[in-house]
């Protein structure tokens, strides 16, 4: 059973990155703080943090290779990729100035379909 223990919380939340942080390990807090959280749109080639919600562990960091049927694809490593459920991550984003640009285009070409 998974239980997400910081689910009432992060509804009353209005900021809820920084309602995340300060639950975090200091640890992950420290890699985590300087991206952006994300709770629905997610675009290939966005680098993530995910971090499991009911353990609070930095569990994967990667680039997102597909999306398809509500799941997410990341490559962990040249050699290793994983298939993931989304939901069960509080997942932080990675902008670079060059991938921010190609975040941008990917939102706007989304809207325009």
């Amino acid at each position: 059973m998974e239980i997400e223990p910081l689910k009432s919380t992060l509804e009353w939340s209005e900021d809820k990155k920084s309602t995340l942080l300060y639950y975090l390990p200091d640890d992950i807090k420290m890699k985590v703080a300087n991206l952006e959280y994300e709770e629905e749109k997610l675009y290939v080639q966005d680098r993530i943090f995910c971090i499991k919600k009911n353990t609070l562990e930095l569990e994967w960091i990667g680039s997102i290779i597909f999306i398809e049927e509500g799941k997410i694809g990341l490559k962990i490593t040249s050699l290793k990729t994983v298939k993931l459920d989304p939901k069960n991550y509080y997942i932080f984003v990675k902008c670079k100035k060059t991938i921010s640009k190609q975040r941008e285009f990917m939102k706007q070409l989304l809207e325009q379909l």
